[in-house]
């Protein structure tokens, strides 16, 4: 087999591409589990390039659904869930700026999306009086000096905006990107240093996969370990007592190098302190067709 050693160019058409991710999150704290699930099915369009040369794509969502824990489409959602489903409607169309190695650099609609909060609050706000908490935390984000963050940090952006086009991969090093896992154990987020490799590959390099690992980057300077010792204390209701943290991170892409297309994605992450504390996420997103 002959190994790859150039950078994998993007698809550069103004094709329609339709979508379906799943994104999963399950949280067990002793032996009580939490399991939240949401299905999307979503279009990405190539608009172009930007006066600074970066990529502009269109972001259309169709249809977003909860699954219970069986992974049965929820009917009835509760009171949380129809409040995220209906806050989620400002994510519907978003126009996205990205970086020629396929990074998310932020969103260009930002008016557009906070317009559609500020008018989404009000309906809100008079239909779920006592989860104040929860549109208060939905209102921060969507201020400006927040609002590129959380887009950039986002754990399904972050995973599907994939960083590996004309880059170079080669069989001696791993290609590595500095990340932050968002809300990665409980409420905090955690810098991680992210490998990929070209796992698999054919004669003809039409089809490959890319596998991802990860690492914890606690050497840098956001690293919560303060914060993870608190809630931990807060968790066990007793100090003194010494617990490891251990960290699973495992994925891969499926990739039409010829014409530079990602039409499959699977990652799945955790963070467990023995019988304490997990918290496991999985992100998948299919390529369904072309229009």
């Amino acid at each position: 087999m002959v190994e790859h050693t150039g950078p994998i160019q993007l698809n550069g058409e103004g094709s329609i591409r339709s979508y379906t991710a799943e994104i999963k999150n399950v949280v067990a704290k002793g032996k009580k589990v939490e399991h939240a699930c949401v299905v999307l099915f979503f279009t990405l369009q190539y608009l172009g390039t930007t006066e600074e040369g970066n990529l502009k794509y269109k972001s259309s969502i169709q249809r977003r659904f909860f699954l219970d824990d069986k992974n049965r489409p929820i009917f009835k959602p509760s009171k949380t869930q129809k409040l995220a489903l209906n806050a989620a409607k400002i994510n519907d169309e978003l126009i996205l700026e990205v970086s020629k190695n396929y990074k998310l650099i932020g969103i260009i609609n930002v008016e557009e999306v906070q317009k559609k909060w500020r008018k989404l609050k009000g309906i809100l706000q008079d239909s779920f009086t006592d989860l104040q908490t929860v549109i208060g935390d939905f209102d921060w984000q969507m201020q400006t000096s927040n609002i590129q963050k959380i887009y950039r940090n986002d754990v399904f952006y972050n995973f599907f905006f994939s960083n590996f086009f004309y880059q170079e991969f080669n069989t001696e090093k791993s290609l590595e990107h500095k990340k932050v896992l968002m809300n990665g154990i409980h409420n905090l987020d955690v810098p991680i240093i992210e490998k990929k490799t070209i796992a698999e590959q054919d004669l003809l390099f039409q089809n490959i996969t890319i596998s991802t690992s990860a690492e914890l980057d606690t050497k840098n300077k956001i690293f919560p370990l303060e914060k993870m010792n608190v809630f931990l204390g807060n968790l066990l209701g007793t100090k003194g007592s010494k617990h490891s943290l251990e960290f699973d991170y495992d994925g891969f892409y499926k990739v039409k190098p010829r014409i530079g297309l990602i039409t499959e994605g699977h990652l799945t992450y955790s963070f467990s302190i023995k019988d304490i504390y997990t918290k496991s996420t999985t992100l998948n997103f299919n390529l369904e067709k072309d229009e």
